[in-house]
């Protein structure tokens, strides 16, 4: 009796996935991370590593140091060019879509160039003590390229002193000199304080989480300035939209409140624009709000956010030049390409309310 096709499981069929991607040298030296592979094809995370196993027992992989999972036998076709690894701290698609658009956008720029572009999600590069797993990370390397998005204090330095070739995608840290593409937050932030100022405001504030983000440092010291007398509250929040709404409930019941509130990020600003108007606050009749950044989101929110647009394409054309320098591993103090946004006028910035006393 001739016997019947077998139903394959999501295993083997997640293992042949990732055995066919090796075998177009899709990968160099070390596999993506099992978050990250889980998050590309699809399927659970244990799923992807029942898969690694039986890749390992084929002698394609192996476990080093415990940490990654190292290319033994590639067959087929070799990447060719150089490669560059971008290190992220969680998958790609857990990122707002402006980030996912300049990943896309520097992948293709690189690979005309005759190089590749490799993710690598290691949360664990993000801690406290990250200096073991980055050693790990990066041993039998050279000649990669890091891409540093968002990076801690810690990691900067350590790449620093390793003298690794390394680009930040996004801003440096106090004492680092490496490489950065970043948008020009300095400027931007003094911008928007102005437009604020010019309306008559006095009483403003910038909304921003709780983390080592030293771009947003620079922001809040750069609004400052922009201010011209007027005050500036920090108002910080510490998690997501759960911390920006405890953030502003717990501002609005002191009862001074802004009348202009500057936020950081396009997240916090859809939680805040929500809020308040759920709370009975008029946008912008009695608070006005600028967001720093832009999400294709915001477009759709009524009303329109005032905010700050930058192109994805031209801050993955100036990452790419950076990344393709010949002198990038000699060089001891990077060069810093600041990209400058377009100011979306949008509908959420007006004149403060008069006092009643003036009325």
């Amino acid at each position: 009796m001739p016997s019947l096709p077998r139903r394959h499981s999501l295993v083997e069929e997640t293992a042949a996935v990732l055995r066919q991607r090796l075998e177009e040298g899709e990968w160099t030296a070390f596999l993506p991370g099992e978050m990250e592979l889980a998050a590309l094809l699809r399927v659970g995370r244990n799923t992807v590593r029942s898969a690694i196993r039986l890749l390992e027992t084929e002698g394609r992989l192996r476990t080093r140091n415990g940490v990654r999972r190292e290319i033994i036998t590639v067959t087929g076709r070799k990447p060719t060019g150089r490669c560059a690894i971008l290190l992220l701290a969680r998958p790609e698609n857990e990122y707002p879509p402006s980030t996912s658009a300049w990943i896309t956008e520097t992948r293709a720029r690189l690979e005309n160039l005759g190089w590749s572009l490799r993710i690598l999600v290691e949360p664990g590069a993000y801690r406290s003590k990250p200096s073991r797993l980055l050693r790990s990370l990066t041993s039998g390397l050279s000649g990669t390229v890091w891409i540093l998005h968002r990076s801690t204090p810690l990691m900067q330095q350590w790449f620093q002193d390793q003298h690794l070739p390394t680009v930040l995608a996004g801003s440096r840290h106090e004492g680092i000199h490496l490489p950065q593409v970043e948008v020009d937050l300095r400027a931007v932030s003094r911008h928007a304080a102005g437009r604020f100022v010019a309306r008559g405001h006095q009483a403003l504030a910038v909304l921003r989480p709780e983390g080592p983000f030293a771009g947003d440092a620079e922001c809040l010291a750069a609004f400052q300035e922009g201010a011209r007398g007027a005050s500036v509250s920090d108002l910080r929040f510490r998690g997501g939209t759960t911390g920006v709404v405890e953030t502003l409930h717990r501002t609005m019941a002191r009862g001074d409140f802004p009348t202009g509130l500057y936020i950081l990020h396009a997240e916090a600003f859809a939680t805040a624009l929500t809020l308040l108007q759920h709370e009975g606050v008029r946008i912008p009749g009695q608070v006005s709000l600028v967001c720093r950044e832009d999400e294709p989101y915001l477009a759709v929110l009524h009303p329109e956010p005032s905010r700050y647009q930058h192109s994805p394409r031209v801050f993955a054309a100036r990452l790419a030049s950076l990344v393709v320098r010949p002198d990038l591993a000699r060089s001891r103090s990077g060069p810093s390409s600041l990209v400058m946004p377009r100011a979306v006028e949008g509908a959420t910035l007006a004149a403060p309310p008069i006092p009643e006393r003036n009325r």
